[in-house]
């Protein structure tokens, strides 16, 4: 008998496995990825199946088990990483969207922040782009209205220094 009839026979007798896996897992298998995996790994304890080890019938439900629970992680690891990465697209889209905002030039922005200390940073961001008072400010930093002026009054021949620099009036 040629080995395909004779794994025809196979699969008409132990495909319930494949079945039993499909519902024990509570699969939902629309293109049969599952069922096709299922019959791969049957095949393959067909093929390798050695009779001195022991029962087919308990080769193959391990194989099958171990195949499906394979695919299982995966699917779950490809399905962490595609949220991982829509969760950093959200947040480069929220910062493009914060920067288009407020309608200040994002590369402009970068060097400022590289040029100043980050209360001076603090300084620029609430008075300049927010355009809140010198009092609101301390208040949202919980320090005295003299260090808010500091920061400012250190900050702004930095920024006026790039600017001329960069020729922009």
């Amino acid at each position: 008998m040629p080995v395909q009839e004779e794994f025809s026979h196979v699969l008409e007798e132990y495909e319930r496995i494949i079945f039993h896996f499909i519902h024990k897992y509570g699969i939902r298998d629309p293109e049969n990825e599952f069922y096709q995996e299922g019959v791969i790994a049957l095949w393959k304890a067909y093929k390798d199946y050695d009779p001195a080890k022991g029962k087919f019938s308990t080769y193959a439900y391990f194989l099958i088990q171990k195949t499906f629970l394979t695919l299982i992680r995966k699917s779950n690891r490809q399905t962490e990483k595609d949220q991982y990465y829509i969760e950093v697209k959200s947040k480069d889209f929220q910062e493009v969207a914060e920067e288009l905002d407020t309608g200040f030039d994002p590369y402009l922005y970068e060097q400022i922040k590289q040029v100043l200390t980050d209360n001076q940073m603090k300084w620029f961001q609430r008075f300049v782009l927010e355009d809140l008072s010198i009092k609101e400010i301390a208040e949202k930093e919980k320090v005295t209205i003299d260090a808010v002026k500091n920061w400012g009054r250190l900050a702004k021949p930095k920024v006026r220094e790039l600017l001329q620099g960069e020729n922009i009036r």
